[in-house]
């Protein structure tokens, strides 16, 4: 590899897979991936490790094929985690301007951010995240990005503050300590997948990312390009295969191959007449197209019921002008875009790879599956400057943040719930 040229390593550590991006930076938004590969991880369920040695097998099979392909030597890493676990809050830190000047340093600023944090920090979480939303000077209903150097009596700073427990830090940290690679950076998943999943106006107008995996379905909306919401239900594409099993008689494996070779969600997709053979605990049996389909649909149609629900307690639902974007390899059934757009009432499609994020013409097929999404966001995350987050506290008597978020939306306000 030519060390003129920086590069970044991306891993993505998910329930089913671990994936790994190497990447030549030849700016923030031209990154080269010359090194890429996905191994199956047996040592999650649902988000958490279950068996820290498969994990840390998991990561080394995938890192050194990685390196086997970019023909260099892997040594430290932005890694993905999970979401499933995640706690996240709007805090505000409200402080005096108390030197001779009234003006406002960092240290005004740190003082706020203290004061936001205190009231939800806990022993046993971590705080992955502290993002400033804007600030409110002299209780000025406009608030500031950047209050450095600005004059004002007092200051309210108002922060999204992303956590997660203590315990999961530390075993993802052996997992890659294990595996003898050092940690740049720990970032959520649903903020690496949706940096590369979605479009910046998607973002500015109101999306909602809809990320399906094997153990869990995972809901991030954005508004004004902020995060606004996120939240974990704990379905996913594995529940489908149980299902399958369980109404057929089969075995898990055999299950799964149904469903990625015939799984579909769109009965208007499906010829009555095709018929499908497989195997059962009893021997060969034959089943339709349609009657396969109607199980499948089943649970599809549940989990995205429940999405529906979080966004209309949430009062985000009618502020998804750009509809949601699917993502995840359980979106990548046919009929997904159909039939999401029948339960939840928006549009819908399925996300596009970024072209930032590149590799020759062999090799950029694999990388544009979506096995590889969270881990291509994260390497444009790497060379963001981001501060994304989250917030979901309830405080009654206060402005709802959600409305206060797109407060220059003044048409749509007397529309929208407050998301807390």
């Amino acid at each position: 590899m030519n060390e003129a040229v920086p590069s970044v390593v991306a891993i993505d550590i998910g329930t089913h897979k671990v994936s790994v991006l190497i990447g030549k930076v030849h700016a923030p938004d031209n990154i080269q991936v010359i090194g890429m590969a996905s191994a199956r991880n047996k040592g999650m369920n649902k988000g958490k490790i279950v068996s820290l040695d498969k994990v840390i097998s998991a990561i080394k099979n995938a890192v050194q094929e990685a390196e086997d392909m970019a023909e260099c030597r892997v040594h430290s890493a932005w890694v993905s985690i999970p979401s499933t676990e995640l706690q996240s809050f709007y805090a505000t830190g409200r402080t005096p301007i108390s030197n001779p000047e009234r003006t406002i340093t960092t240290t005004e600023v740190v003082r706020a951010l203290e004061l936001a944090k205190a009231s939800h920090m806990t022993l046993d979480h971590y705080l992955a995240s502290a993002v400033p939303l804007g600030f409110e000077l002299d209780d000025s209903p406009e608030w500031v990005h950047n209050p450095i150097n600005l004059s004002a009596n007092s200051m309210t700073a108002h922060y999204q503050l992303m956590m997660l427990p203590i315990s999961t830090m530390q075993n993802l940290d052996r997992a890659m300590k294990g595996a003898n690679i050092f940690v740049e950076k720990m970032v959520v998943s649903c903020l690496a997948t949706a940096e590369g999943s979605l479009l910046k106006d998607e973002k500015e107008y109101g999306v909602c990312l809809l990320d399906i995996g094997a153990g869990t379905t995972n809901i991030a909306v954005y508004i004004e390009g902020h995060l606004v919401l996120a939240h974990t239900i704990q379905r996913g594409g594995e529940n489908v295969t149980r299902d399958i099993a369980a109404v057929l008689q089969t075995t898990t494996e055999e299950a799964e191959r149904l469903k990625l070779l015939y799984g579909c969600v769109d009965l208007h997709q499906v010829k009555p007449e095709h018929m499908i053979e497989f195997e059962t605990i009893d021997g060969p049996q034959s089943i339709s197209r349609i009657e396969l389909s109607e199980i499948i649909i089943a649970r599809y149609e549940e989990i995205l019921g429940m999405v529906r629900e979080v966004l209309e307690e949430r009062g985000a639902l009618q502020s998804l002008y750009h509809g949601v974007v699917l993502s995840g390899d359980v979106c990548q059934i046919e009929g997904m875009v159909t039939l999401s757009r029948r339960i939840l009432g928006v549009s819908a499609h399925l996300g596009n790879p970024p072209l930032q994020v590149y590799a020759d013409d062999q090799h950029l097929p694999a990388l544009r599956r979506s096995m590889y999404a969270t881990a291509t966001g994260l390497l444009l995350f790497s060379q963001s400057e981001l501060q994304e987050s989250v917030e979901e506290p309830e405080e009654k008597g206060k402005r709802p943040m959600f409305d206060r978020v797109i407060s220059g939306w003044n048409a749509l306000n007397n529309k929208l719930k407050g998301i807390f």
